[in-house]
């Protein structure tokens, strides 16, 4: 169950809900956070700037400081003086490296908001403020707002996380039932559908042989071809639901011997529209991993559209070969080809090519949606390359099956 790619989008989904909630928590504390610090750091600047230049440009000649505050004056002379209390490794501290003005100073490890004033007599009184104190507060408040985002991002990621699985349990019923859906119509469809088409080619054949009738045996045939075409849209969506829950394992696979085997399936049919098939197949390992049933449905609805755009005379060749640790199984054809530019449109369910020339009868089937469906649920790519008039070319690109290590690994499978 945990391999279906609807369970890996819902819990992706999940996890995008949880990251988002996480990133908007993330955002708003810091965006919070940087505002508030930014606001009490420039008040509490702004303060003892004020402070500091009140106090500086108030001092008398007895240098007296409050609040506080520090004086220092140097004398033209050089002689320093200093308020009581101030240190005396402020008191030896060079005052003329301050710029006249608001500046900062620090001595013995401390910090000081400083304020220079140089006095007409050519000495300097300088006020310093301690802020020593006031910065390790600052920087103990921005850990703790680191630590409170942390752990504010951790509760918002598993907050979130719980409501995108909240949010997206809807939506996994909903695609549960669905998958079930289609999985119990098409199998309730396929035994009526089987038995509608054997009653029809029992009747096709009576008709041929005991009435002469064209226009019932036109109709008869059309009906045949109706149910067919009616039980392949079904084998479609069957295996189209089956792909979303088998097993992401397979067994090694000969792509070359697949490739044979389709071509010889469809020979017959190839012939009666004179169609030349071919098969090329290239040297090296060709072993892929995966369900072989399904590749070689991918690869019959391959040539099958191919034949459907190659007229009488034309050629369709399928090709397998080895690209360093990719395998690539081509189909090409030398038909109406097509345009580069429509090739997302031709892998849309139910999709059907523009060209006028379409063989009658033509089914409307998942066509190369399930090929697409096929080949990336076996971790390979599916590439389309063509131009009008010069044909066209599928390549389904798969991973490579590991090759045996030697005689003894060989000797153990």
């Amino acid at each position: 169950m945990t391999g279906r790619p609807e369970t890996r989008l819902l819990r992706r989904a999940t996890a995008v809900i949880a990251a988002q909630v996480a990133a908007a928590v993330a955002a708003t504390v810091v965006l919070v956070s940087v505002l508030a610090f930014s606001l009490t750091i420039r008040a509490e600047h702004r303060a003892e700037e004020r402070t500091v230049r009140v106090q500086t440009l108030a001092a008398g000649a007895d240098l007296i400081g409050t609040e506080g505050v520090l004086l220092l004056r140097r004398a033209p002379d050089g002689a320093v003086t200093a308020s009581g209390g101030t240190p005396p490794a402020v008191v030896r501290m060079d005052v003329t490296r301050l710029r006249p003005g608001r500046g900062n100073a620090t001595v013995g490890g401390r910090h000081f908001e400083a304020y220079a004033v140089d006095g007409a007599d050519g000495s300097r009184t300088v006020g310093l403020l301690d802020v020593t104190a006031r910065e390790e507060s600052g920087e103990r408040l921005i850990g703790s707002l680191l630590v409170a985002g942390l752990i504010g991002i951790v509760a918002a990621a598993s907050v979130g996380a719980v409501l995108g699985r909240r949010a997206v349990r809807p939506l996994a019923r909903a695609l549960s039932l669905q998958r079930r859906f289609v999985a119990d119509a098409s199998h309730e469809l396929r035994t009526p559908l089987a038995v509608l088409h054997t009653r029809a080619q029992l009747l096709q054949r009576r008709l041929n042989r005991d009435v002469d009738t064209a226009r019932v045996r036109a109709d008869v045939a059309e009906l045949v071809a109706d149910t067919h075409a009616l039980g392949e849209v079904v084998d479609d969506l069957l295996l189209s639901a089956e792909l979303s829950h088998r097993p992401t394992g397979g067994v090694a696979v000969d792509a070359a011997g697949l490739a044979r085997e389709v071509a010889a399936s469809v020979e017959p049919h190839a012939g009666a529209q004179h169609v030349t098939l071919r098969t090329d197949i290239g040297a090296g390992p060709l072993d892929v991993t995966g369900v072989r049933s399904s590749l070689r449905r991918a690869l019959a609805a391959l040539v099958d559209n191919a034949l459907g755009h190659v007229s009488a005379g034309g050629t369709v060749t399928v090709s397998v070969g080895r690209a360093d640790d990719r395998v690539c199984l081509a189909v090409v054809d030398d038909g109406v080809g097509l345009d580069p530019a429509r090739a997302t449109h031709l892998l849309a369910r139910f999709a059907r090519g523009e060209d006028p020339g379409d063989r009658p009868g033509r089914r409307f089937g998942l066509g190369l949606a399930l090929v697409q469906e096929v080949v990336v649920a076996h971790g390979g790519q599916l590439r389309i390359d063509g131009s009008p008039g010069h044909g066209a070319r599928f390549t389904m690109v798969l991973p490579a099956a590991p090759v045996p290590a030697g005689p003894a690994a060989a000797a153990g499978e």
